[in-house]
């Protein structure tokens, strides 16, 4: 956190001791002397030291006498000629008996010199001879502080206190001890004592800045300072402002009733460090000070959600070969992740974490922000890693002295669940599943427990069950952003479109600048766009029983469809309009088929339902058909709907060639237990223009059977088979009954991602078997190989090509094909 300097505080109190400690300055005989020794002695009191000195300094050591040495040393000391004092003590002194005032003088003089085993012992001959001298207990005491012996100078100084509580000399005395053993409000109470009772003095009220400002109370100690003009230098005076501004920066990074309220303190350090540096950064004796300030305004810049400025004063402070503390790096860190640059950030906090004067309260925060510097490194298998050592590192419970089983340790709930929520983004959702249950059970009202379980929700598919989850949770904290958040997520799944709007505006208005908000806020932006959807396919057939022609699609085909969608209309609606065009080459020539539709889509909760008309041209005149299509979800998990097609757009090519055309519908059936597993039934009946009655059913299944942060591979079925009532005499493929079956195996390879953009790989390999009515039994292979690229959630390009080998008719068949699909929205 930013640095507080404080002033050395023996060096305040070395003034007020002088005097304090020196309640006789000389033999009270000297007081009746009238000899022009005795004269220059008295000038010696009133501050002309040199004439006295002058004297004594020419006596040869071997004549001087007791009372001569005493003067020499005592009027040295008041002089502040530390070094000439204890030159004469060891030479001339040491063996002699002096009186207490000259031992008293001595050892202030080992004392401003730190040598403070001498003080000590000069202090204690002084005691033996007068141990209830409070001024050589209260030199003592100061010394033992100075010497690392804080709790007997605590000890002895109290004593003093407890003798005299109202002497502000002993007060500050005790006060100084309590600071040297490290207790800082102790001692600010001490001085605070000393401040009642003495406070027009000027130098206790000095003291009692310097004790505030110590403290951390730096406001205070700046308005007392004011309060008084000269109290303190203009040193202390700007470093005290210094010190109020980096409060300020420590403030605005505490939770707060509202964003703008952390925001208004921010703007006040800001205000501050400007005036700081407008006043201070032409002298260069304020150079430290200068550079500190600019350290710690990097805080009220992060703190302002600032963070492009906070990079670009740590490259310029870089630049110019400042050393960057590790309070201020963790800012620097955290800007650069919300400048969306995780590489440096996670140098930066590997950096901090490793720092020999982390601060280890903040060991937990850091350790979390490198998990998630990593994640957006797409180097999720480090990020668990380091999630896990975390939760490793953390005790269940904080060990109390007087609590025989200890406090329950909140970081150690934290790092579970950071290490639970670890297998969700690493593809380990079951396990990250169980795991967040167990920490639910054991702390039901930990809101980020059950929103991090909400998040795990979504992942595996089942919104309805994070809705549930998140309107109980609601009860902890019904305004909170990351509720909030993770309940307009949850509405948008379910197409709670209005819903979805009333916590995104609010949750921009209250946080504008969080990150999630910002997320949150495109998302809807992006669904609120038109959206166009092209899809390509090309194909060659090789074998087969009609002159090298495809029995499906013919020896070369071809098609191309795209459909615009508007922007949506009061929430549920959208139109859309598209035009195709598909050509092949069959037995019987080359067929043509040119269509346009238009229609109306309506997306709502638990439904999706479109309508629409179509023109059709292949060849025998324009043709007109229509199209109703219905999806319902029962739950999470269970899925209907169906549609009723005129002029079927699943009607062959070959067949419309031909002049027929069908008419049909379908039905589907669909589970789905989570993101791994998905089983669809689907029976397409369908009735052609030449009396031909198909029937088709498929029975497609999905399991996943390995998942790693960048791989997924899944096996699959597809199982399908038909009937037709007509199959002889027909232009296309219409076999009396066919079955199929084919096992696959799809693989998912990210090859890059970062935030939007992803692009990666995709694998198919099945075999299976075919058997036609007539015809036997054959085997089928296919081979697939695709590219995906996905960017700034509006752009989405895709592409497989396949090889498949199967039987027609008896006859084997190879086929290639190309499919490509886009997606733009706009």
């Amino acid at each position: 956190m930013p640095r507080i300097d404080v002033p050395v505080l023996h060096r305040g109190l070395r003034p007020l001791f002088r005097v304090a400690l020196c309640s006789q300055l000389l033999w009270p005989l000297l007081a009746l002397a009238d000899t022009p020794y005795d004269e220059m002695v008295r000038d010696a009191r009133a501050g002309h030291y040199t004439p006295a000195l002058t004297v004594l300094r020419q006596v040869p050591p071997g004549q001087a006498s007791d009372g001569q040495i005493s003067d020499h040393l005592q009027i040295a000391s008041w002089a502040g000629f530390d070094a000439e004092v204890i030159k004469v003590y060891e030479t001339q002194g040491r063996d002699r008996v002096l009186p207490v005032q000259a031992l008293t003088a001595t050892a202030r003089a080992y004392r401003n010199l730190k040598r403070w085993d001498q003080a000590t012992e000069v202090y204690n001959k002084a005691l033996a001879r007068e141990p209830d001298n409070a001024d050589l207990q209260l030199g003592l005491a100061l010394t033992q502080a100075d010497a690392g012996k804080p709790d007997e100078a605590v000890t002895r100084a109290k004593a003093l206190v407890a003798a005299k509580p109202d002497d502000p000399s002993r007060r500050l005395a005790l006060g100084y001890a309590l600071g040297r053993a490290g207790k800082q409000y102790d001692a600010l109470f001490e001085f605070d004592q000393a401040f009642i009772r003495a406070g027009n003095k000027p130098e206790v009220a000095r003291e009692y800045v310097v004790a505030l400002q110590k403290a951390r109370l730096p406001e205070p100690a700046l308005r007392l300072a004011r309060q008084r003009p000269g109290l303190i230098d203009a040193v202390t005076l700007r470093r005290l402002e210094g010190d109020l501004a980096a409060e300020r920066v420590r403030l605005a990074e505490l939770a707060t009733r509202s964003e703008k309220e952390r925001y208004v303190i921010a703007d006040r350090a800001l205000a501050d460090y400007d005036k700081l540096l407008a006043t201070w950064a032409p002298d260069a004796a304020a150079h430290d000070d200068v550079t500190r300030w600019r350290i710690d305004r990097m805080g009220a810049l992060k703190a302002r959600a600032r963070t492009a400025d906070v990079i670009a004063e740590y490259q310029k402070l870089q630049a110019e070969g400042v050393a960057i503390p590790t309070y201020a790096l963790r800012w620097v860190a955290a800007s650069y992740l919300d400048q969306r640059q995780p590489d440096t950030a996670t140098d930066l906090y590997r950096q901090v974490l490793s720092a020999p004067d982390a601060d280890a309260g903040d060991r937990l925060v850091d350790t979390t922000a490198l998990y998630y510097a990593l994640l957006e490194s797409d180097r999720a298998d480090e990020a668990r890693k380091v999630a896990e050592d975390a939760a490793k590192a953390q005790r269940p419970r904080v060990e109390l002295k007087g609590l025989p089983i200890g406090n329950p340790n909140d970081e150690w709930m934290d790092a579970q669940q950071l290490a639970a929520q670890a297998g969700t983004y690493s593809a380990d959702l079951p396990h990250g599943e169980e795991r967040l249950q167990t920490l639910v059970n054991q702390a039901p009202g930990n809101l980020g427990l059950r929103l991090a379980q909400a998040d795990l929700y979504l992942a595996r598919q089942w919104p309805r069950r994070a809705e549930n989850q998140l309107k109980e949770t609601e009860s902890l904290a019904p305004r909170d952003a990351g509720l909030e958040v993770a309940q307009a997520r949850t509405a948008m799944e379910l197409q709670e479109w209005r819903q979805n709007d009333a916590l995104v505006d609010d949750v921009v208005a209250r946080y504008p600048d969080n990150r999630q908000v910002q997320r949150l806020a495109r998302e809807r932006e992006v669904h609120d766009m038109a959206e166009l959807r092209v899809e390509a396919y090309g194909g060659k057939a090789n074998g087969g029983g009609s002159g090298d022609a495809g029995a499906v699609s013919g020896s070369r085909d071809f098609g191309i469809q795209s459909t615009l969608y508007s922007p949506p209309i009061n929430e549920d609606w959208r139109v859309f309009a598209g035009a195709g065009y598909a050509t092949g080459d069959f037995a019987e020539g080359t067929g043509h088929h040119r269509f346009q539709r238009v229609g109306l889509e309506r997306r709502s909760r638990n439904m999706t339902l479109e309508a629409e008309v179509s023109n059709h041209d292949y060849g025998f005149g324009d043709k007109q058909g229509a199209r109703l299509a219905i999806a319902r979800d029962i739950n999470d998990h269970w899925q209907y709907g169906g549609s009723l097609e005129y002029l079927s757009a699943e009607t062959p090519l070959r067949a419309l060639n031909s002049d027929i055309k069908a008419n049909g519908g379908s039905a589907f059936l669909r589970w789905r237990a989570n993101e791994r597993r998905e089983w669809r039934l689907s029976v397409s009946p369908s009735h052609f223009s030449d009396g031909n009655n198909r029937v088709e059913a498929l029975l497609t299944g999905r399991e996943g059977v390995y998942s790693a942060p960048n791989l997924q591979v899944d096996a699959g079925l597809e199982v399908g088979t038909s009937h037709n009532s007509k199959s002889d005499d027909v232009p296309y493929f219409n076999p009396k009954s066919d079955f199929s079956v084919m096992p696959l195996v799809n693989v998912n390879h990210v090859l890059y991602h970062r935030y939007e953009t992803a692009w990666s790989q995709q694998f198919q390999a099945g075999a299976g078997t075919y058997s036609q009515r007539e015809h036997g039994t054959g085997g089928m292979a296919l081979l697939g190989y695709g590219q995906r690229y996905a960017w700034n959630d509006v752009f989405e390009v895709g592409g497989l090509f396949s090889v498949i080998n199967r039987p027609y008719d008896g006859d084997r068949e190879t086929d290639l094909r190309l499919l490509v699909d886009l997606t733009l929205r706009f």
